[in-house]
């Protein structure tokens, strides 16, 4: 039985509160609408119980809630989500007992027009919560021990048309990157190439977790500001590394190439690849890629999760982290939903971490 319900029995208290809430709404409208009679005279008392049972259900969701809120693992993204979700639902079922409590109190009289319209104001607000709720599990995952594995091409992202990647067909067949005069890396030439070797940008914040992540342990870096976890805090090198990510983060979202040029090793063998292209040189990265990225896609976000720093006794260090893009492409004007993993290595030159290399992968995010 300590399994019984994973992560968290909130999800099975929130259909009472929703399906009882709604129904006790609906018949208060009824009772208005309905002609004096046996009908009307039965539907009355039956709406006071959904009523009372929703308002019991109500603090026992909200009370698995606030538990599943500081136990489930989660990311940026969906961290905001939930909160959202969090704040919809507290007012929310607040708003519901306060319909109970006046219901009670006027139980000797019929419910009257503005007590039916206040009962559909409260279930609207149940409404948005509940919206909310769904998209914490459909969209972020949230609680999802496991997903089904995606089938077809992986693909790092797409720029859209004229954006680096050349047309979705080819993309999507492919899955190869354009260098920068528009040959793809696999040496076939495609004028739709916009200057970049299609290098994937998993690149972001250490202020994310991980929804599909079971462990509910956090990196150094991670948002505690709501107090969701207690890290413990990074050491003076690994906070180095984790600013540097950070900095970098942001030269992919604004287009500005100075932190690469700041914390990369300028050196000939300089490689940074993605799935099926590669940056060759920092300038090329800088220059090609990093820059151009602003236009092709202006409200760029980036995040970093899970990241696992390790350092080696001759002044080198690696890290590994879970990766989220989103944007939308100014091309086109599709939106970008992708996920995957990123490889930081980093050598330690006159007492500063440089990056020598990064690879990353990523694939659209499961809906």
């Amino acid at each position: 039985m300590e399994n019984f319900i994973e992560p968290n029995i909130h999800p099975v208290l929130v259909h009472f509160t929703y399906a009882l809430g709604i129904s006790a709404a609906l018949a208060y409208v009824g009772t208005l609408l309905l002609p004096g009679g046996r009908m009307r005279d039965s539907l009355r008392p039956a709406a006071d119980w959904m009523l009372a049972f929703a308002s019991i259900a109500v603090i026992a969701t909200i009370a698995a809630g606030f538990q599943a809120y500081y136990s489930v693992a989660h990311d940026g993204p969906s961290h905001e989500a939930m909160t959202t979700h969090r704040n919809w639902a507290v007012p929310s079922g607040l708003a519901l007992l306060a319909l109970a409590a006046w219901r009670w109190i006027r139980r000797t009289s019929a419910p009257g027009a503005l007590f039916a319209l206040a009962s559909i104001v409260v279930a609207g607000l149940l409404t948005v919560t509940a919206w909310w709720g769904g998209t914490i599990v459909y969209k972020y995952g949230l609680g999802v021990q496991s997903l089904p594995e995606a089938s077809g091409p992986g693909h790092d992202h797409d720029h859209g048309d004229g954006a680096g990647h050349g047309d979705s067909q080819e993309a999507s067949e492919t899955d190869d990157h354009q260098d920068t005069d528009g040959t793809t890396a696999a040496g076939t030439a495609d004028p739709e190439g916009h200057g970049g070797d299609g290098h994937d940008h998993d690149h972001g914040s250490a202020d994310q977790s991980d929804e599909t992540d079971e462990e509910t342990d956090v990196p150094a870096g991670h948002d505690n500001s709501d107090g969701h976890h207690d890290a413990a805090p990074a050491s003076p090198e690994e906070q180095a590394i984790l600013d540097i990510i950070e900095a970098v983060e942001t030269g992919w979202e604004t287009g500005n190439g100075e932190p690469f040029r700041t914390y990369f090793l300028d050196w000939d063998g300089a490689r940074y690849f993605e799935s099926g292209g590669g940056n060759t040189g920092l300038d090329d990265l800088v220059e090609n890629h990093v820059e151009p990225e602003k236009d092709a896609i202006p409200d760029l976000e980036l995040g970093f999760s899970n990241i696992d720093v390790h350092f080696e006794d001759d002044g080198f260090a690696w890290a590994v982290a879970d990766t989220t893009i989103q944007g939308t492409l100014a091309a086109s004007g599709d939106q970008l939903d992708r996920r995957g993993k990123q490889t930081l290595l980093f050598r330690k030159i006159d007492k500063d971490w440089k990056v020598v290399h990064t690879h990353s992968s990523s694939r659209a995010s499961r809906q």
